[in-house]
């Protein structure tokens, strides 16, 4: 993934480890007394020194003692931040209290919530928000304007604290549920500013962005990796100033260290343009959410090569567990990038969903130190859940982050994203961010976000793309983009875009504001045209059923709108209702949209003798196509050469009238279609032994045979094939086709949660009643009869050794392992490429990859 390590020099002197013994005034004094002339604060309303500041914070001190007396107890600081606001921070600690921050900017609910339950005897407010704190806070509270304390003596109170003694307590934003109180230590905060100034290398010459409300915990890096350094803090309030002004700032303050979550990033990249020199530079802090390697790739487009990038793993609860730092000679070839490399004084395990050591070297992601936060604010049962004892580790606590990780060899640990976002469609597990990562590698997104939607139909997987340029990329480019790189399963079924996506105070997308997108018909390439005639309006009906939309157009894909093989299915029976006839899953493949269809609905039925079925139009020589007697089905089979490279003409074999020769009705067939070589043959399972003698055959005619493909085609001798057929088609005219609609609605209920299932059985209670009555139908039962045919004549070829050289598809399915070494017993060589998935999924997941093999065999024949 990475080619080298790398750390930014070291011109400073260490944090010493002994230092996090003491607590955050005493350490903040020493600063105080070797850089007091230095700048320490500038804001828009003006400048502190650091001799400045800690008078400004003495004064805290005494106007908080003056009001509470000693002993340890909170103060609720409602300031916006700035100056005024951090001495009140200092002077809560010198006083030897501990501070809870508000931010007025948040809201009143959800500030009036938290000053309840703070519980605190005293707030500082300033003037200006002095009216509303008195509104919010709960009677009995004195309210404290810094104003009034300027009067105060400036000297140190000189009251002892201990490393031990609570500093501050922080709320998690709530953005995923109830806000919790996270309670640190001046010991637990003194560690974590360790880390980050011997991993960062802060001094005094340094000057720190402050673009969060201090009342969040990424804050604390920024303000006390400033303070406790002799460095500037400069907090700068984006939601007020814009991203515009942000580049200014940057540039004319000569800002050296600039820390965001990626979102915040990405949009002030997309405010650059090209021209800013960023001179003072020199590092670039990402962290908060997932860091995309498009990220990087912005930060080695926008900052100069003197600039570190820098990635770190912490939350509210667990300050910096890992950093990893990149330049711009670093090469990255993963989606995201790693979280990189142990810090002091903190390890990590993986855990399995069990809470026990994972077996491999995948997991959750485990902190254990001795200075982990103490716990969650009034919630001993929380904090005892949440913070467990390790042990035989003496003092050591361990604290599982809900983050899912894989450990390099090397030590380097990779992010794979939130456990709790974690989601399962079609019974698969997807991580969001691995699909958000492909996406923010499109050109033309400037961002997205991913989550799934529950659906009658069970989860469905939602993007929501910020676009640069309106209209562009459209959605079938994006999904052609994507099935590039990501199986079938992970391709969204919707696409919203929004013209931001919304974000929490801290910077961080708001998963649960993302936009409802309802039952909207999604953003095609083809404009909407509303359905003409009582026909197209019929069929535009069952697909907005189906497919659960409020309006589909008269020339809507079927599959472009995120139609899949089971929507088929359900689409199939509500056209046999409307129209009185049920019509083959060959014919919605073959007009997919309303207007098509329609006119195949009201028309003659399609004959039923023998057919190639043309799953793909072209213009090059077709390629033959021989399926399975009860293979993938033909939507599948569709679906997959349509993602062929190339505009190939694929024609599928299907059983015609029974009575002859399997072998030689499928060479008359073909030969029809294509009277002379060179020939194409590929067969998916079973089919793959019909392919072989046919391609066999068609050769020993003197024809050119350029490719045979087998796809999983299962290696059975020939008296094994035999004995199969005898009972395979042993269940009355029309079981076989209950069975097929048995295990599609089998594979749905998989798809929902357990409390959906009644509803769902409900709902296709119909479906299974229109079912029972088209088994017993003349045209089910002659189906099921030349399935049966077919099958019976596949079992009977006997498979001739001959010198073709054999190109070979072969699933994960452990069932199907040895099939490729008893293909070889017969080809005179064999290629074999080995695809995701088993016997059963391999298509309907994976279609992309097969379809990307085809593509290559293709090109060499």
């Amino acid at each position: 993934m990475i080619t080298r390590r790398v750390a930014p020099a070291n011109p400073f002197p260490l944090f010493p480890k002994e230092e996090i013994e003491g607590s955050v005034p005493a350490r903040f004094g020493r600063i105080v007394r070797e850089h007091g002339g230095k700048l320490a604060v500038r804001t828009g309303a003006g400048s502190l020194t650091y001799r400045e500041l800690d008078a400004a914070a003495n004064r805290s001190a005494r106007a908080i003692l003056a009001r509470t007396g000693t002993g340890a107890e909170p103060i609720v600081l409602f300031l916006p931040a700035g100056a005024a606001l951090f001495a009140a921070m200092l002077g809560a600690l010198k006083a030897g209290k501990f501070y809870i921050p508000l931010d007025p900017a948040l809201g009143d609910g959800r500030n009036a919530a938290l000053l309840n339950d703070a519980g605190a005897r005293l707030l500082l407010c300033d003037r200006s928000s002095a009216e509303v704190a008195r509104r919010l806070a709960p009677a009995g509270t004195t309210i404290l304007p810094v104003e009034e304390t300027t009067s105060e003596p400036a000297d140190d109170p000189g009251v002892a604290v201990s490393p031990d003694d609570v500093a501050f307590v922080l709320f998690t934003s709530g953005s995923t549920g109830e806000p919790k109180g996270v309670v640190h230590s001046h010991r637990n905060v003194l560690h974590n500013i360790l880390k980050l100034t011997n991993g960062l290398h802060i001094g005094p010459s340094d000057r720190l962005t402050l673009l969060y409300s201090c009342s969040f915990g990424a804050s604390v890096s920024d303000l006390y990796g400033a303070l406790l350094n002799g460095a500037a803090v400069l907090p700068f309030d984006i939601r007020s100033r814009g991203f515009r002004q942000l580049v200014t700032w940057l540039v004319d303050e000569k800002l050296t260290l600039f820390h965001s979550v990626p979102g915040v990033f990405r949009q002030l990249a997309a405010a650059l343009d090209g021209t800013e020199p960023f001179p003072a530079l020199r590092a670039l802090k990402l962290g908060g959410e997932p860091v995309l390697a498009s990220d990087f790739e912005l930060y080695k487009k926008h900052l100069p090569r003197s600039c570190l990038f820098h990635v770190g793993l912490g939350a509210t609860e667990m300050n910096v567990v890992r950093q990893w730092f990149a330049d711009h000679d670093t090469v990255l070839t993963g989606p995201v990038a790693p979280l990189g490399y142990e810090v002091e004084g903190t390890e990590v395990v993986l855990l399995d969903d069990e809470g026990r050591p994972a077996a491999g070297d995948t997991g959750e992601i485990a902190v254990m130190a001795r200075t982990l936060p103490i716990g969650y604010w009034k919630r001993p049962d929380l904090t005892a859940a949440a913070f467990q004892p390790v042990p035989g580790r003496d003092g050591f606590r361990l604290y599982r982050t809900g983050d899912l990780g894989r450990l390099l060899p090397d030590g380097c640990l990779l992010h794979l994203g939130r456990k709790d976002l974690q989601v399962k469609v079609r019974g698969y597990r997807i991580e969001p961010a691995e699909v958000e990562a492909a996406l923010a590698g499109v050109s033309g997104v400037r961002e997205a976000a991913v989550a799934a939607r529950r659906t009658p139909r069970g989860n469905q997987l939602v993007a929501w793309v910020v676009r640069r340029v309106a209209g562009r990329p459209d959605v079938a480019g994006l999904r052609g983009t994507l099935r590039k790189s990501l199986p079938a399963y992970m391709v969204p079924g919707v696409f919203v875009f929004p013209d931001a996506l919304p974000r929490t105070p801290n910077g961080k997308v708001d998963r649960g504001a993302l936009p409802d997108p309802g039952r909207e018909r999604p953003a095609l390439d083809t404009p909407y045209v509303a359905p003409r005639g009582e026909a197209e309006r019929q069929v535009a009906a069952i697909f907005a059923d189906v497919l659960g939309l409020e309006k589909v157009g008269a020339h809507d894909d079927f599959f472009d709108l995120g139609g899949s093989s089971l929507d088929v299915q359900e689409a199939i029976l509500l056209l046999e209702r409307t129209f009185g006839r049920e019509p083959d899953a060959s014919e919605l493949l073959q007009a997919p949209t309303p207007s098509a269809l329609a006119v195949r609905m009201t028309g003659p039925a399609p004959g039923t003798g023998s057919a190639l079925l043309p799953l793909r139009r072209g213009s090059h020589p077709p390629v033959f196509l021989v399926p399975a007697p009860q293979g993938v089905s033909s939507v599948l089979l569709a679906r997959l050469v349509r993602r062929v490279p190339k505009s190939r003409l694929f024609l599928a074999f299907h059983p015609g009238e029974t009575g002859s020769d399997v072998v030689e009705t499928a060479l008359a067939t073909i030969r029809a279609a294509q009277p002379g070589g060179p020939y194409a043959v590929l067969g998916e399972c079973a089919g793959g032994i019909l392919a072989w003698e046919i391609a066999r055959r068609l050769s020993a005619a003197g024809e050119r045979v350029d490719l045979l493909g087998l796809l999983d085609t299962p290696w059975i001798p020939d008296w094994r094939r035999r004995g199969r057929s005898r009972f395979q088609w042993l269940l009355p005219a029309g079981g076989d086709y209950l069975l097929r609609r048995a295990r599609t609605h089998v594979r749905a209920l998989r798809s929902l949660p357990a409390a959906q299932w009644p509803a769902y059985l409900r709902g296709k209670g119909r479906a299974a009643l229109a079912a029972l009555r088209q088994a017993r139908r003349s045209e089910v039962k002659e189906a099921v009869r030349k399935r049966a045919w077919y099958a019976r004549g596949i079992a009977a070829i006997p498979l001739v050794p001959w010198s073709v050289h054999l190109r070979f598809i072969q699933s994960e399915d452990p069932y199907h392992e040895r099939d490729p070494q008893g293909w070889a017993t017969l080809a005179g060589s064999i290629e074999v490429v080995r695809v995701p998935g088993d016997h059963t999924t391999y298509l309907g997941d994976h279609l992309d990859d097969v379809a990307a093999i085809l593509g290559r065999w293709l090109d060499r024949a």
